[in-house]
């Protein structure tokens, strides 16, 4: 009874939640949920209490599969952080939560009106895979293969199920690479459960290159081979 009681109160059905638990690896994007006025940070409302401790319990998306969020790096203060010399990428083992939200706040600086959301009905399915070697040799390599992209109307909801809903899946080549490219957009602008922000903030960004620094930094080096001639 409390599992079907908290699957209403969330949105989110319960069997969604158990088979997310079951996956290697996922990440789930919605919109930013709206602040419950009884409930200060740093507490959760109750609807989203439950998707924090999915977050805890489950592997999220491993970033060293998706090239396009490694090339990410988490805010400092706010700013992208600057990198310069003796900078080092993050380590490969970085993941992102399972469930992410995006976007604004509803109810906040919107006079109560309801802001753009995510109402994109997407799911990809595919297979991650490694492999020890490359084109040039020995390697650690590590890459996602799409395999199948849902596309409906229904938002994997308990209430969807009253409603007439439209989706299929397919597994056509060119669908499957502008989802994934449009998916890894999102997962890389999004934010946490509970953020602090009413406005969109994204967590991660871009870097930004010290180039005068680095610059300067390569005109110090000394090639011994190079002075001798």
């Amino acid at each position: 009874m409390g599992r079907r009681c908290w699957a209403a109160r969330c949105g989110w059905t319960t069997e969604l939640l158990d088979e997310l638990a079951t996956l290697q690896a996922a990440c789930v994007v919605v919109s930013k949920q709206p602040r419950d006025k009884n409930v200060q940070p740093p507490d959760l409302p109750y609807k989203l209490r439950r998707l924090d401790d999915l977050n805890a319990h489950t592997p999220g998306l491993p970033v060293c599969y998706f090239p396009p969020l490694e090339q990410l790096t988490s805010l400092v203060d706010g700013e992208p952080p600057m990198i310069g010399p003796g900078w080092s990428l993050p380590p490969r083992d970085e993941v992102i939560p399972t469930v992410r939200t995006i976007g604004f706040r509803k109810g906040a600086g919107t006079n109560g009106s309801m802001p753009p959301i995510l109402h994109a009905k997407l799911a990809l399915l595919g297979r991650l895979w490694d492999h020890d070697e490359d084109d040039f040799g020995p390697a650690d390599v590590t890459a996602f293969t799409p395999k199948r992209l849902w596309i409906g109307s229904a938002n994997f909801t308990a209430s969807s199920r009253r409603s007439l809903e439209f989706g299929f899946w397919t597994e056509d080549p060119v669908l499957l690479r502008g989802a994934e490219e449009f998916l890894l957009d999102l997962i890389g602008n999004s934010e946490g459960i509970d953020p602090d922000a009413d406005v969109h903030m994204p967590e991660r960004a871009l870097p930004d290159y010290d180039d005068a620094a680095m610059a300067e930094a390569a005109a110090e080096l000394r090639f011994p081979d190079l002075d001798d001639d």
